[in-house]
């Protein structure tokens, strides 16, 4: 803490406190005779800046009073300052970086669920052939004119009637197969994937090597001329 005094004549508080002191707006401070001396030119004798001051009392304004504080008080209230906005960046920076995480995890996602919808999208087509040709199929079959085509024609004039009305209704269609051209189930590699960032339960995964197992019988003669039944 220094010594409040005159910066003019060097007059200093303690010794004459009846003395009243002014601080100027220039950071100056001036006794009461120096201040009446210079009042008239209204510019501070120190640096000659235009002369506006206030009255060094306990009335001061806080903004004023700090300036005759001890300086240690203000470098403690500094550190705690500087701590708190530290620990305040540290915390959000934390929190950003969890979002960033969690950013990456909803984008993992997106992605499988970008994939998934993809390969469903291609599993509808296919079944939207299917089932068009079914319907076909099975008009052509419901028509009357065959029918009565069946019900009253032998084998070679039916064929023969046959052949006459695809000329002009259109030719057979196909015979729709019983089960898919394509397999409609999901990829292993998608459903783990997908899986592996998702919560979405799945159940159990079909595997893409999967097939209907069929009974098949054949029959061989062995050696001997005996006939032998044999399943696959």
């Amino acid at each position: 803490m220094f010594r409040v005094h005159c910066n003019k004549c060097s007059r200093r508080r303690d010794v004459e406190p009846t003395i009243p002191f002014q601080l100027t707006r220039c950071h100056h401070i001036l006794c009461g005779p120096c201040l009446t001396v210079c009042a008239a030119e209204k510019k501070c004798p120190m640096c000659e800046h235009p002369l506006q001051t206030i009255a060094i009392s306990r009335d001061m304004p806080i903004g004023v009073a700090n300036y005759f504080q001890d300086p240690t008080k203000f470098l403690q209230l500094y550190r705690k300052i500087s701590k708190f906005q530290s620990e305040q960046r540290s915390s959000d920076n934390l929190h950003f970086w969890r979002r960033e995480q969690q950013h990456e995890e909803l984008q993992l996602k997106l992605n499988g669920y970008t994939k998934m919808e993809a390969q469903l999208n291609q599993q509808t087509k296919v079944e939207k052939k299917r089932i068009a040709e079914l319907r076909e199929y099975i008009a052509f079959h419901e028509r009357p004119a065959v029918d009565s085509l069946e019900a009253s024609l032998s084998s070679s004039e039916y064929i023969a009637a046959r052949g006459h009305s695809n000329s002009r209704h259109g030719l057979r269609p196909r015979t729709p197969s019983e089960n898919p051209t394509t397999d409609n189930t999901l990829s292993d590699d998608l459903v783990e994937s997908f899986c592996m960032h998702s919560e979405v339960d799945f159940g159990t995964k079909k595997s893409k090597h999967s097939m209907s197992t069929s009974t098949h019988r054949s029959s061989v003669r062995n050696s001997g001329g005996q006939r032998q039944d044999f399943q696959i």
